[in-house]
């Protein structure tokens, strides 16, 4: 299988390299694939396994994330005790300027398509510096089985011609997502200090990054949260340098900024899926903090113009 979609509403050959499994057992997991990145959340199931040289432990839920270069070996008898969905893409799908062998470099070679893609791209870029997997939360399994399923339905229902783009948009989500998981949590599975985070402070920034699109509050962050609106800024003020509202609105306007690039969804759209209020609340933050208009981010996009 080449774990591609086929257009099926197109007059002509169109096929985009990506695919999300439905919800599967193990069987097949750990055939190689030499053209995809492979997000493998498993949702039942513990069992070691074998990641290149690495002897692991998973215990489900679970998020794995492997490069086009990484191997993955689990025994036939620990296979029939898992559960798990699986989104396949290449580079070429979030930019048809990326590719396997451009995003690796670095410095001042790197091209622009890559700067602008390597934070989201970094747990496969630096796959083995982030130790390949995470034990996540009940909550991180829904929200990234949300956005799994909502890809899956666009690539199988094809309802519109916007279907790549929205499952580009679900996929976008889903690797800020990860990318946090990742880095935020870097050590929770290893004994080493944590990204200049406090541990404490971890389930907060979760809360954010699952929540982001929904209505957050001062008041209802600290009531989530126990404490009160002053010591909660002063917390943030500490951990990030921003107030928790600007944090908010700090991860929405990166995320925009991102779909604006890699997508052709309408503005609106982009807005109403990010959590700002309408399109010229987003235009209104997001020419504060990068002195343009979404529109004008959109034109100057690598492969835009």
């Amino acid at each position: 299988m080449n774990y591609s979609t086929r257009a099926i509403h197109s007059e002509k050959e169109r096929i985009e390299p990506v695919f999300v499994s439905e919800d599967i057992s193990a069987g097949g997991i750990d055939k190689r694939t030499e053209d995809r990145f492979r997000i493998i959340l498993f949702t039942e199931g513990k069992f070691s396994a074998e990641i290149n040289d690495s002897h692991v432990q998973i215990i489900s839920p679970a998020l794995l994330c492997l490069n086009q270069e990484d191997s993955l070996t689990i025994s036939d008898e620990e296979k029939t005790e898992i559960k798990c969905r699986i989104f396949f893409f290449s580079p070429t799908f979030l930019n048809k300027k990326l590719n396997f062998q451009n995003i690796l470099v670095k410095g001042p070679e790197a091209e622009s398509e890559v700067i602008e893609n390597r934070m989201i791209l970094k747990t496969f870029i630096n796959s083995k510096e982030l130790h390949y997997f995470r034990y996540i939360k009940p909550e991180d399994k829904e929200h990234i089985a949300d956005l799994m399923k909502k890809a899956a339905f666009q690539l199988s229902a094809q309802d519109s011609g916007w279907w790549p783009c929205k499952t580009r948009s679900f996929l976008t989500e889903l690797l800020f997502f990860t990318a946090q998981l990742f880095e935020l949590r870097q050590n929770e599975n290893e004994e080493i200090t944590s990204h200049a985070v406090s541990p404490d402070f971890k389930p907060i920034l979760d809360y954010i990054a699952r929540s982001y699109e929904k209505k957050l509050t001062l008041d209802g962050l600290s009531a989530e949260f126990g404490t009160n609106r002053t010591d909660l800024n002063k917390l943030f003020k500490m951990q990030t340098g921003m107030t928790a509202i600007k944090y908010v609105i700090d991860l929405r306007l990166r995320i925009a900024r991102s779909l604006l690039k890699d997508t052709d969804l309408p503005i609106e759209q982009i807005a109403a899926q990010t959590g700002f209020a309408d399109s010229t609340h987003l235009e209104r933050l997001f020419k504060q903090k990068y002195q343009m208009s979404p529109g004008e981010a959109r034109q100057k996009a690598p492969g835009k113009a």
